[in-house]
């Protein structure tokens, strides 16, 4: 990553969400190697970083696609790159978090089997958030344990 696609990053993020803080393209530079993204015609598209939560979860973060190149695939092509390389470094959970509201990513987190999971209040923007979540690795005892945990009540006393 350059600078001038750090800066174009920057003003994406900036410009497509509803951010506590501005990125600038030393905090882009600062991380370059988080971030993926897509270039058009010369310019960043699209874009998302990951964060690594734990040694089995990332954290997905802020996937934008700026207004002219929406509905051309373009996030999904940063997203799936992201999601593949969790997979190769052996990530079992991802998660995002998405402002209440924003029909477009629970839509489209939706669409790639993200689930939400909770929510609550940002106190430094005042939006209610929701947490969403994918299980990457389906065959584990621990999600065996966590699916028949989380049965309601009355599913949970006909399984014993």
């Amino acid at each position: 990553m350059n600078l001038s696609e750090a800066g174009q990053i920057a003003a994406l993020l900036n410009e497509r969400n509803q951010l506590a803080g501005m990125y600038t393209d030393k905090s882009i530079l600062s991380c370059a190697e988080t971030y993926d993204y897509e270039i058009v015609d010369g310019e960043v598209a699209s874009c998302v970083q990951r964060k690594e939560l734990q040694w089995y979860q990332w954290e997905i973060l802020h996937l934008s696609t700026s207004e002219k190149h929406e509905g051309k695939g373009l996030a999904y092509k940063v997203y799936k790159r992201t999601e593949d390389r969790a997979i190769a470094n052996g990530v079992q959970l991802l998660q995002c978090t998405i402002r209440e509201g924003n029909r477009n990513s629970e839509e489209f987190f939706t669409r790639q089997g993200f689930t939400k999971v909770n929510r609550f209040r940002n106190n430094r923007t005042s939006h209610v958030v929701g947490v969403w979540q994918k299980v990457l690795e389906t065959d584990s005892l621990a999600l065996q344990a966590f699916t028949l945990f989380c049965l309601p009540a009355r599913s949970l006393q006909k399984a014993l």
